[in-house]
């Protein structure tokens, strides 16, 4: 397996309540995109994620059109904070990178700056995980990159997330 792989064990891991108080989680909503990929656009460094925010409305169209895999709506969700989408946990039933892998794979995870440090990414995460342990899978996987920031790195490995041997 290739090292930037990470998989929760869903079975064995303890899942923290999904709750927050910051901003509602809701499932996602395709008529949210345009709130999204702004979003999307701002929660990473430049030319990390999209180069512009027409790319950004681009990928963010490109996901709800399923075209990096079927995106389990049941185990998606957004952060909504005054009526605007400011964060996201994409989850596809399969990586479409990684054959191999099997189970559901988070293909994003992000978080307008101006709404981090308010635990979303945390409630997010917490609310795929128990969303996919509830429909009956295993594990819960994601691929770390070059645009990961330490802060990402962490909450995955506070979340349970490990090396895949």
């Amino acid at each position: 397996m290739p090292a930037d792989l990470l998989q929760a064990n869903l079975q064995h891991t303890a899942i923290a309540s999904p709750k927050c108080s910051y901003a509602q989680l809701l499932p996602l909503d395709p008529t949210c995109a345009l709130d999204l990929a702004e979003a999307y656009f701002t929660a990473y460094p430049p030319g990390v994620a999209a180069a512009s925010r027409a790319e950004a409305r681009e990928e963010m169209a490109a996901t709800f059109a399923q075209e990096y895999g079927r995106v389990l709506e049941t185990a998606s969700f957004m952060a909504v904070r005054e009526s605007k989408a400011v964060g996201a946990i994409l989850v596809v039933a399969r990586s479409i990178w990684d054959e191999q892998l099997a189970g559901p794979f988070i293909i994003d995870l992000f978080t307008a700056p101006t709404h981090q440090g308010h635990q979303l990414g945390r409630s997010l995460i917490a609310a795929a995980m128990l969303a996919c342990k509830e429909q009956g899978a295993r594990t819960l996987s994601l691929r770390i990159g070059g645009g990961t920031s330490p802060a990402a790195h962490h909450l995955y490995a506070q979340a349970g997330f490990r090396p895949i041997p």
